[in-house]
């Protein structure tokens, strides 16, 4: 999946302007929610989809208008009645689009876009705020950080504007605002700024073959861990952003986990299972998964338990892991992986599943030897 605002970065460091079309009201059964983004090269060729159909359509004639007048523009559609019919279209509802240039020209945009990607890429998180002047004359951008640093426009803009960035500081959710006329600007609107998710797999086999491409499809950047090098290599993982040969151990030495990465453990035993669960269970990421049946997760768990590792800890650990489809080959195991990671995304984090808890009588469980 490209990231919109990734390709919109590239775009204006070669010197092109683009058109952002963001969604940033709706209602209704429309097909796509709140930030949901698109955008039009200069060419006119689209990247990402703010919909398709009627709604994708009438956001790329709007684009090709506030292309060539450069101003920006708030287009309103309204999914319902014999328009929504005749196009074939399942989803009603209504969507406002903020349609607005970004052009190379514009210094406070080039520094905004470059922050936002430099803050993703750190796993940190901060929110990006647009304002549209009274009239619709021009854009104003600026990311203001967790902390409460604010890069883009210059902050007397804002204020001229009657818009005090450091309230935004923090905010973790899609704001609009559109005071009555003649009492501030236009519309603000704010968007919070999330970290990569960054999929981290251990193990190399022929599952992570199958996650790691269609975890890269629905927007993971992917780490693939494993200490042979027949196995982790670009031949095997075309679609890896990351290929490390080395042991765990190393590994975690050499990665950062932050709040948005998601750990995966898939190698070729339950001993490198249980030695990469032991140093993931020291970490916080978004995600933490282990492949492995019930027996094998128990006599793991047991394992470290042992070594002092706290059960409270081992709640945090999805295994068996996958949403339960009744997969069996690697492809559908890989499918049903992918798709808790994006379950988790999407709700920032789930409650502990029944099955994932360790077993009441774990410390008197068989304890693991070489070929469990």
């Amino acid at each position: 999946m490209t990231d919109v605002y990734q390709e919109l970065q590239r775009a204006l460091t070669t010197g092109e302007k683009c058109i952002l079309a963001r969604i940033v009201r709706q209602t209704g059964s429309a097909p796509r929610t709140v930030g949901t983004k698109l955008l039009v090269r200069a060419d006119g060729r689209p990247v990402g989809t703010i919909g398709g159909g009627l709604l994708e359509h009438e956001v790329l004639r709007k684009a090709r208008e506030v292309l060539t007048s450069g101003r920006p523009a708030v287009l309103e559609v309204r999914l319902t009645g014999q328009d929504v019919a005749a196009s074939g279209m399942i989803c009603g509802g209504n969507v406002d689009v903020l349609v607005e240039p970004v052009s190379p020209e514009d210094a406070g945009a080039a520094s905004v876009f470059q922050e936002l990607a430099e803050l993703t890429a750190r796993g940190r998180r901060g929110v990006l705020v647009t304002v549209l002047t009274e009239g619709w004359r021009s854009v104003l951008r600026a990311i203001v950080t967790e902390a409460g640093c604010v890069v883009g426009d210059a902050p007397a803009r804002f204020e001229a504007a009657g818009v005090d960035l450091q309230r935004w500081a923090g905010t973790r959710g899609f704001a609009l605002e559109t005071p009555a006329r003649g009492a501030g600007p236009a519309a603000v609107f704010v968007e919070p700024v999330e970290p990569e998710a960054v999929l981290v797999l251990f193990g190399a086999g022929h599952i992570s073959t199958f996650v790691a491409p269609i975890a890269r499809t629905v927007g993971f950047r992917v780490c693939v861990i494993d200490d042979r090098e027949e196995f982790a290599n670009p031949e095997r993982f075309p679609d890896a952003d990351r290929l490390l040969v080395c042991s765990v151990i190393e590994a975690f030495e050499r990665i950062a986990v932050t709040p948005a990465t998601y750990l995966v453990i898939v190698t070729r035993g339950h001993i490198h299972d249980r030695d990469a669960l032991r140093v993931a269970l020291t970490t916080r990421p978004a995600y933490l998964g282990m492949i492995g049946s019930r027996r094998k997760r128990d006599l793991i768990y047991a394992a470290l338990m042992e070594e002092g590792v706290a059960a409270e800890d081992l709640r945090r650990v999805h295994c068996p892991i996958g949403v339960s489809i009744g997969a069996e080959t690697p492809q559908e195991i890989a499918v049903s992986i992918v798709a808790e990671l994006i379950q988790v995304r999407a709700s920032g984090g789930l409650p502990i599943r029944a099955d994932a808890s360790p077993i009441q009588n774990t410390r008197s469980a068989h304890r693991m030897g070489p070929g469990s």
